[in-house]
């Protein structure tokens, strides 16, 4: 019981630290117009005046919804991080180019989209130069997001590839009919669609037909983001377009990437790409708000929970049509 109330006191005194120094705002989750973010030191010319920012592209790339439930939130949002970091590599005129490090198996196709927007539109308006290095996987969305780079490399084991667009969901006819469970849906007859992708009858054909024609346009899309960034015509993308993923030593061979290296092998090119003889490799740090040390908190919790929480999600979306670029991993 004193154990409970010293965790408890130490809590609130250091919510009461934050607030005073941070402001409320920026406790819970928020952010303050005088919060200034510098830069830590990783790799590179530690002596070198010039940087190469660092942007990670870590797990499923997706955005984040803010829970009702809690006034902070208590998970990392990637679309966030990479916004503070664009906006940093935009205003810090010691950063010269970035270094997009990726390991991702993909995730949504708008948040994988957003993010790629985002990173060109950083490049038009600065001209830095952006590297994307693939660790063990850039697959799907990530691939994506790494063709807004000048040159992609890859780490001679890298998983490259799963150019294509997945739309699953799941079916429990058979086992809800052996278990005595018939699910009723209420729509109009001038909806019959509405309960498109319901997991407890088959699809018809039209709906295959529908469903279809927004995969192969987003598939398109993809299409041509590849074929703009790699420089290839339609014709050969789509000969590689399958849905299949590649090593290194084969990507390279199809021109899906333009080195394998590793981290180091990146800052030369990034040397390379902005006409310097030294670079140093840092990342953007800052202070953290009560919120961001909850949210590295919960990276520690036990793969139980977590894997509860996936399932539940995976049943509560089972009959939301939902696009991914994202290679499929059981």
């Amino acid at each position: 019981m004193i154990k409970k109330i010293s965790l408890i006191t130490a809590i609130l005194i250091f919510i009461s630290a934050s607030a005073y120094s941070q402001g409320i705002l920026g406790l819970f989750g928020g952010s303050s117009e005088k919060k200034k973010y510098k830069v830590k030191f990783i790799d590179g010319d530690e002596n070198a005046v010039e940087e190469i920012l660092q942007i990670k592209i870590r797990g499923v790339i997706q955005e984040k919804s803010e829970s009702d439930e809690m006034p902070f939130k208590i998970e990392k949002d990637m679309m966030e991080e990479i916004k503070k970091d664009l906006k940093l590599a935009r205003e810090r005129d010691a950063i010269k180019a970035i270094l997009l490090d990726i390991n991702s198996p993909g995730g949504e196709v708008t948040a994988s989209d957003v993010i790629y927007h985002l990173i060109k539109k950083m490049k038009k308006e600065t001209e830095k130069p952006v590297i994307a290095l693939i660790g063990t996987m850039g697959a799907s969305g990530a691939y994506y997001v790494a063709c807004s780079a000048d040159k992609i490399l890859a780490h001679p084991t890298s998983i490259i590839g799963s150019i294509g667009v997945l739309m699953q969901s799941m079916n429990f006819e058979e086992l809800a009919e052996k278990l005595g469970i018939k699910a009723v849906y209420m729509k109009s007859e001038k909806t019959p669609k509405k309960d498109l992708l319901s997991p407890f009858r088959p699809m018809t054909e039209a709906e295959k037909k529908m469903l279809l024609e927004i995969i192969n346009g987003v598939y398109d899309r993809f299409v041509e983001i590849v074929s703009e960034s790699r420089n290839k015509s339609k014709e050969e993308v789509i000969k590689i377009a399958d849905g299949g993923i590649y090593n290194s030593s084969k990507a390279l061979e199809l021109g899906l990437i333009d080195e394998i290296g590793y981290q180091e092998d990146a800052i030369d090119v990034a040397c390379k790409e902005t006409g310097l003889e030294s670079i140093a490799l840092v990342k953007r740090i800052s202070r953290k708000s009560f919120s961001e040390v909850l949210a590295e908190m919960t990276e520690m919790k036990s793969e139980i929970p977590s894997f509860l929480m996936g399932f539940k999600h995976m049943i509560e979306s089972a009959n939301v049509p939902q696009l991914m670029y994202k290679l499929s991993i059981p």
